[in-house]
């Protein structure tokens, strides 16, 4: 019996000099950046700066950008918080994600990533920036929970003073950080159906058709599967990719209606979006509540974070699910 007791002292004694000794290397800028280039390619070429580490000021969105950072006191590279309570340090993270070409290989504005600790040395790289621009983060406790609060220059303005500044509060929820929302609502929903359509480039085209049991059919219009380079071969070809159909698996479809009703999908506006030429516009149907019906349109999937997780999850399903 002793024994036993002297080996699950080692074991807990090991678990807690890995995690130390993680926190320990993690303490280095460089150290910290082939973190994120080794767990994610889309964040290959990363570099932490501080605000005032990019170069002086060429627009009035620089000096938005800077009279932000300045009013919150964000003057670090990174800051350490725990979003999703598991115990492990997770890493906000402030810098330049050289995005402002298709080489990323230009300097133009901040990123904010938030780099997520899981357990057995899982690490997700998580991207604040889904409107462009700066993104300012800052973290606070709110109900005993971990949160950010995001500023924005606000879509259109470009005065350095005035009212030129949007906020988003998020939180981390199913598998992303999200609009924060207290008042949440249940609904018993009948059916959801997305579509999205074309763009400029290769934007997936599909209409995705999901029942209360689950049962779904996904029409495969164009541009929804192989590479880059084949997707562009097909760009003067339309034939439809075909139609096929599963029953969504529990926990996905349970994600979708948890966030749905956090959501609080029926009392959604339309005005809170925005809108990119560049980008495929798409249109979310939900039937809920014996026969309601709430329609949500958007371009471009700006300006909403909780949406724009949503229709991360329902476009992933055309590849984690077992089409037939």
């Amino acid at each position: 019996m002793k024994q036993i007791i002297i080996i699950i002292l080692l074991l807990f004694l090991v678990d807690c000099y890995s995690q130390n000794n993680e926190s320990s290397i993690l303490e280095n800028k460089a150290e910290i950046e082939k973190y994120v280039h080794a767990n994610s390619k889309r964040f290959a070429k990363f570099e932490l700066k501080k605000i005032h580490d990019f170069p002086p000021e060429r627009d009035a969105q620089d000096s938005i950008c800077r009279r932000i950072g300045d009013s919150l006191k964000i003057n670090e590279y990174y800051y350490k918080a725990d979003f999703d309570n598991n115990g492990l340090t997770d890493f906000l993270l402030i810098g330049d994600d050289y995005n402002c070409d298709e080489s990323r290989s230009i300097s133009c504005n901040f990123s904010s990533l938030v780099m997520m600790k899981f357990p057995k040395d899982s690490v997700k790289i998580y991207n604040l920036n889904i409107g462009g621009g700066c993104i300012i983060p800052k973290i606070v406790k709110r109900n005993n929970q971990t949160i950010l609060e995001v500023y924005n220059r606000r879509r259109g303005i470009l005065n350095a003073k005035g009212n030129n500044v949007v906020q988003h509060t998020l939180i981390y929820k199913y598998d992303g950080f999200i609009d924060y929302n207290e008042e949440y609502a249940k609904h018993s929903i009948e059916k959801i159906e997305f579509s999205t359509f074309g763009c400029y480039g290769t934007c997936p085209v599909f209409l995705l058709v999901i029942d209360k049991e689950r049962n779904s059919t996904f029409f495969a219009e164009r541009f929804n599967f192989g590479s880059e380079e084949e997707k562009m071969k097909k760009m003067t070809s339309y034939n439809r990719e075909g139609t096929f159909k599963t029953v969504i698996k529990q926990e996905n479809y349970n994600q979708i209606l948890g966030l749905l009703e956090y959501m609080n999908f029926a009392n959604f506006k339309n005005e809170n979006m925005g809108y990119e030429e560049d980008s495929g516009n798409s249109i979310l149907k939900i039937t809920y509540d014996n026969g309601k019906e709430k329609i949500i349109e958007n371009n471009g999937s700006i300006g909403n974070y909780s949406l724009d997780r949503l229709f991360d999850l329902l476009s992933e399903l055309r590849f984690n699910q077992k089409w037939e």
